[in-house]
């Protein structure tokens, strides 16, 4: 039995997209509330890489959205959990979790390994560096962002126009 047997029944999909989605290079950054129900769906999905990025550590206050960690990871530095929560749930893929805060110089190698970026950050900082670099690169921006019972997701950038634009 396959493991994507499944998905790769679905035309849309089929043995052809399960190996698109074998090689795809994905960059998440951000580890919290949006990441927490991303990063499982993509793990199972087969992804064959994925790169985090967050510089936070789990803290008990955010335990109730941020449903990758435990009361026993806090103090723990996000990316290390969830990369390690990833490769537990599918070892088939390759998942990289990298302790550190986004920035305007960090930003072009990491944009430029990656097939696709998602925006899970809660800084508007971030999403505008991502926007500028994911624009620069040509490669396409997923973007998120709840705030109490509202929010917004949209694709950005690789031939969209930019986040930046936008807002």
């Amino acid at each position: 039995m396959n493991r994507y047997e499944r998905q790769e029944i679905l035309p849309e999909v089929g043995v052809a997209g399960q190996g698109r989605l074998r090689a795809a290079r994905v960059l998440v950054v951000g580890a919290g509330g949006l990441a927490a129900t991303v990063l499982p769906l993509l793990t199972a999905a087969g992804v064959g890489r994925i790169t985090l990025v967050d510089g936070d550590r789990v803290e008990q206050s955010n335990l109730h959205r941020q449903t990758l960690f435990s009361e026993a990871d806090q103090g723990r530095f996000k990316a290390e959990v969830a990369a390690a929560r990833c490769r537990a749930l599918n070892s088939e893929i390759a998942v990289a979790g990298l302790s550190q805060v986004l920035t305007a110089e960090n930003a072009q190698a990491l944009v430029a390994q990656a097939d696709v970026v998602l925006d899970c950050a809660d800084s508007y900082a971030a999403s505008y560096i991502l926007s500028d670099t994911c624009l620069a690169q040509h490669k396409p921006l997923i973007s998120a962002s709840v705030l109490g019972f509202s929010g917004y997701v949209g694709g950005f950038c690789g031939g969209a126009p930019s986040l930046r634009a936008l807002f």
